[in-house]
């Protein structure tokens, strides 16, 4: 007859108990505490040192020591909206085939005869950066208190004004003292022989059929600007 081993059987009933009695004495959940306060940020971190400069671009002061032109605009589109425009042309292309008439000046005995431009943007070709101004200009007596001024002619070329309406106008003009210019006037004139710095303010107008508006148009301006003195070069024949 097989013997029961009494003291595992007693180990048995033992561990038994004692897991019925821990899991009737498990308690309930307390109540949710207090949420803890936010920790405070933390302190910045020490800036880096700056960088070391790099060096400077290219710029276009070639293009830009010889002085430059202002021009305000008033006037009225072809759709009869009255408009205000202001610019200041700066740029003065460096080919000695323009030269000559973008920015030069013949001194005569009792005379002077300025030819001079600048475009709005860097030049380029025909068809791009080609917005500019010219002036033509012959002065008599110039340094008499009374200097007369004939043989004028100022265009416009191809110059965009964008108004608040997002609309955009071409003015191109032309107009001379033989082609119908009006109310041309010239203040503060002064040219220096040393220096061939040529300063004035000028008012004129514009008739309708000289530009593209259609309409009259005012212009005013201040020309401040550097001149060359063309040599004529020796040419062999060959």
């Amino acid at each position: 007859m097989k013997r029961f081993n009494h003291i595992n059987i007693y180990k048995t009933i033992l561990i038994c108990f004692f897991g019925v009695l821990f899991a009737n004495c498990e308690g309930e959940d307390g109540d949710i505490g207090p949420a803890g306060q936010n920790a405070g940020n933390g302190i910045d971190g020490t800036d880096g040192i700056n960088g070391t400069d790099g060096t400077d671009g290219l710029g276009f002061g070639e293009l830009t020591q010889f002085g430059s032109i202002t021009l305000t605009l008033e006037g009225t589109r072809p759709d009869d909206v009255a408009f205000t425009d202001s610019n200041v042309f700066r740029f003065t292309p460096l080919s000695s085939e323009i030269l000559p008439q973008s920015n030069s000046v013949i001194i005569g005995e009792s005379s002077l005869r300025f030819d001079f431009g600048r475009f709005l943007s860097v030049p380029g070709g025909e068809e791009f950066q080609s917005v500019g101004t010219t002036f033509s200009l012959q002065v008599t007596n110039p340094e008499s208190n009374n200097p007369e001024f004939t043989e004028s002619l100022f265009t416009i070329f191809q110059y965009p004004v964008i108004s608040e309406d997002l609309t955009v106008l071409d003015i191109t003009t032309f107009v001379g003292s033989d082609t119908d210019i009006e109310n041309f006037n010239i203040t503060n004139f002064n040219f220096n022989n040393e220096t061939n710095a040529l300063t004035f303010s000028f008012t004129l107008d514009v008739p309708a059929n000289r530009n593209t508006t259609g309409n009259e148009l005012s212009v005013s301006g201040e020309v401040d600007v550097i001149l060359l003195r063309e040599i004529q070069g020796v040419v062999e024949e060959l």
